[in-house]
């Protein structure tokens, strides 16, 4: 199988005209672009991904992710269903919590029972939608970080992007939890990713997203077969992150240096190096049938580097 790939824009309003960054990712050989949802930074994503589809020839569009946390179900699903309708077999949704956009809000992150209920209500109102779109609802996943999630989203919403990292056995563990009771799940990755030539450049490409990546292992170390001894660290990385700057060099705040930390979040969280390392690095993944890929746009650099980076993701996957 050879994976659909698309870029998700996670840039700051004003920071990028959106629409010529998703022209030339198409032309650097994307299959689609995917939009952010964070309103004191983003733009909107639905109205992004209608301008995409409109204006390029993008074969997939959407957010990604959407916060079922501050949007109401019944709204996305509407939105969704409205997009599909202009753009019939091109659209694709990812929701989720909404961790970030909710700290920028001062609101509280949703229990794992009250985003059960949440993605439920999702669901019936995506089920009651479809019949009157020809082509479908489109391409609908939960994104997840940990086990329990991960269950959650498959059992209702059939489909997973699984944001777990770079580890090869960690990916195929939570592709194997995703599909243990439902055994046609659509499996997506999360990628941080990207083509660089020194250890700075490394270094460089993480800075913008290495609390959050810090965060999700904080939440779940033996998830990410991380001791417990170093987890301390880890949310020290963690809790210097800034939400309000996130997609840009300042989200990494200010903290005491910790290299040897910072290597192994990177190492668990961020594919780099030449584009047959990358394509090395995820060459066992390749029998998963892993469906697509969504490029972090926060990755700092893959703009500049998308085409050999894109290419080095599609060839480890499709073997």
């Amino acid at each position: 199988m050879t994976p659909t790939i698309l870029l998700n824009l996670a840039r700051p309003r004003g920071a990028l005209n959106h629409l010529a960054a998703a022209s030339a990712a198409v032309s650097d050989g994307v299959d689609g672009l995917g939009f952010a949802d964070s309103p004191r930074l983003f733009p909107d994503p639905f109205l992004a991904a209608e301008r995409v589809l409109s204006e390029t020839n993008a074969a997939l569009s959407g957010p990604c992710v959407m916060g079922l946390g501050l949007h109401h179900p019944s709204v996305i699903a509407q939105a969704l269903a409205t997009l599909a309708q202009h753009h019939p077999g091109r659209t694709l949704l990812a929701v989720a919590r909404g961790e970030s956009s909710l700290h920028n809000e001062g609101l509280t992150v949703p229990s794992l029972t009250a985003y059960r209920t949440l993605l439920e209500q999702l669901r019936d109102r995506l089920d009651a939608l479809a019949p009157q779109l020809p082509a479908g609802i489109g391409t609908v996943l939960g994104a997840a970080s940990g086990p329990r999630t991960i269950e959650v989203n498959s059992r209702i919403l059939g489909g997973v992007l699984l944001d777990v990292g770079a580890e090869p056995a960690v990916i195929e563990r939570a592709v194997g939890a995703a599909r243990a009771q439902t055994p046609d799940t659509r499996c997506w990755l999360f990628v941080r990713a990207v083509v660089t030539d020194s250890e700075r450049d490394v270094e460089t490409a993480a800075a913008p997203i290495l609390g959050s990546c810090a965060s999700r292992i904080a939440r779940s170390p033996d998830w990410y077969d991380v001791p417990e001894t170093l987890v301390p660290r880890v949310a020290a990385v963690a809790a210097a992150h800034d939400y309000r700057q996130h997609g840009t060099a300042g989200a990494a705040g200010a903290r005491v240096a910790d290299p040897e930390i910072d290597t192994l979040i990177r190492d668990r969280f961020v594919l780099t190096g030449s584009p047959d390392q990358i394509t090395a690095r995820l060459r066992p993944l390749a029998g998963l049938g892993i469906e697509g890929v969504v490029l972090a746009g926060a990755t700092a650099g893959i703009e500049h580097r998308l085409a050999e980076t894109a290419s080095a993701v599609r060839a480890g996957l499709a073997g």
